[in-house]
C-alpha cells in the first residue's frame, strides 16, 4: 500500500481548517480558492487518511431546519497541519534572513 503524500491543496485545506476552526464546506472552498469537484475529491482522500472528520447538526431557521455539515481536524491532521505550520514558518522567516544578511553584506562599509 502506498504512503500518502499531502498535496500543495491539501496542505492548504489543513492550514485553513487549523487556523479557522471547524468550517463548513462554502468557506472551505472560499478560504482554499478550489472548486466543489477538487473540494470532493481531496475531501475523500483526507477523511481515508484520518486527517479530516465531520460533525453533522441541524438549526431552525426562518425557512425550516437546516441540515449543516462541519469538517474538523482529527488529532492526527492538528499535529500534521501544526507540522506543515512550522515548517512553512521556517522556510518564510529562513529566506526573510538569508535577504537580510545580502542587504547587509552589499550596504556594509567593510564590503567595500
Amino acid at each position: 500500500m502506498e504512503e500518502p503524500v499531502l498535496s500543495a491543496v491539501q496542505s492548504r485545506i489543513l492550514l485553513a481548517l487549523l487556523l479557522g476552526g471547524p468550517q463548513c464546506s462554502s468557506k472551505i472552498l472560499y478560504d482554499v480558492g478550489i472548486s466543489g469537484s477538487s473540494w470532493a475529491k481531496e475531501k475523500r482522500y483526507l477523511l481515508s487518511w484520518g486527517l479530516l472528520t465531520y460533525r453533522i447538526s441541524r438549526e431552525l431557521t426562518d425557512r425550516g431546519v437546516v441540515r449543516k455539515m462541519e469538517f474538523i481536524l482529527t488529532k492526527r491532521g492538528k499535529q500534521v497541519a501544526q507540522s506543515l505550520l512550522m515548517i512553512s514558518t521556517s522556510i518564510t522567516s529562513g529566506s526573510l534572513r538569508q535577504e537580510q544578511i545580502g542587504l547587509e553584506q552589499i550596504t556594509s562599509p567593510l564590503a567595500a
